[in-house]
């Protein structure tokens, strides 16, 4: 929510967008400059928008201090990576065969709810 609040940064929030990894040879993320037929006043140079892309991934990576900042700054190339490399972190991918070991999570004698809900 409070990255939807900037309007630099929401392009990069619709679903789907893709940017390039911030690796050498890679210049501005992979951005273009704005052509004619964006309204002069909204126009971007790639410049601006490979800046306001990684102040919205600093951002994302402050939230986030247990996912290497790198990771999320340098080498993820969508939401959509950056929400698997979380994943892949805490260790809960979404496969068929994890689900249906949800029907044989029970809550344990002396454990406490809180404690079930983490493991589910």
């Amino acid at each position: 929510y409070v990255l939807s609040l900037d309007p630099n940064f929401s392009p990069f929030l619709e679903e789907g967008f893709k940017w390039d990894k911030k690796i050498a040879g890679v210049t501005h993320r992979g951005f273009q400059n704005d052509g004619e037929a964006v309204a002069e006043a909204s126009r971007r140079t790639a410049q601006q928008k490979a800046a306001s892309l990684d102040l919205m991934l600093g951002q994302i990576a402050n939230f986030c201090p247990v996912i290497s900042r790198n990771t999320i700054v340098k080498m993820s190339t969508s939401l959509s990576s950056i929400w698997q490399a979380i994943r892949l972190h805490f260790g809960f991918q979404s496969t068929g065969g994890y689900f249906l070991d949800l029907a044989n999570i029970k809550l344990e004698p002396e454990e406490k709810a809180e404690d079930l809900f983490q493991r589910l």
